[in-house]
């Protein structure tokens, strides 16, 4: 064996074996990273309390007043508890608040005027009023640097 590591081919087959490790590594962390583009598109990575009902139909095909009325019944908070959820997690201005789906659950997505002079993002459990997730203004539209929280608890901060 120690033959077979000697010598040009043996530099050859260590550098492919590190290069199959990297490799294995860059997609383990990929895959535990997930999707954060902040599109909505369920790449979230939070869980929320309530379940989202399932759509039907083509989407663009359904009616949008029905949809926001099944939210509202599933909804176990309202508005106003999601914005304060949201100003004790951003302090700040709330420029709107939408209940949504969100990664298949229910969420409050409310928009604050940081008192940081940052726009941010927080989806609020519209089941339990627990912060899901913080986004500042430019992660929204590029997905870095978003904080989540998985069932609501601060895990990195």
């Amino acid at each position: 064996m120690s033959n077979l590591l000697r010598g040009p081919r043996g530099i050859l087959i260590v550098l492919a074996l590190v290069g199959v490790i990297a490799l294995a590594g860059v997609t383990v962390a990929f895959a535990a990273g997930g999707d954060n583009d902040g599109d909505g598109d369920g790449g979230e990575n939070f869980k929320g309390s309530v379940a989202a009902p399932a759509e039907n139909g083509e989407e663009g095909s359904h009616d949008e007043a029905a949809e926001a009325q099944d939210l509202q019944d599933l909804a176990k908070i309202d508005q106003s508890a999601a914005e304060k959820a949201a100003l004790q997690a951003v302090p700040g201005t709330v420029e709107s608040a939408k209940l949504e789906e969100e990664s298949g659950y229910v969420v409050y997505e409310v928009r604050v005027a940081g008192d940081d002079g940052q726009d941010h993002h927080v989806d609020v459990d519209a089941g339990n009023g627990k912060v899901l997730q913080k986004e500042t203004g430019e992660d929204n539209e590029s997905g870095e640097e978003n904080e989540s929280y998985e069932s609501g608890e601060e895990g990195g901060e």
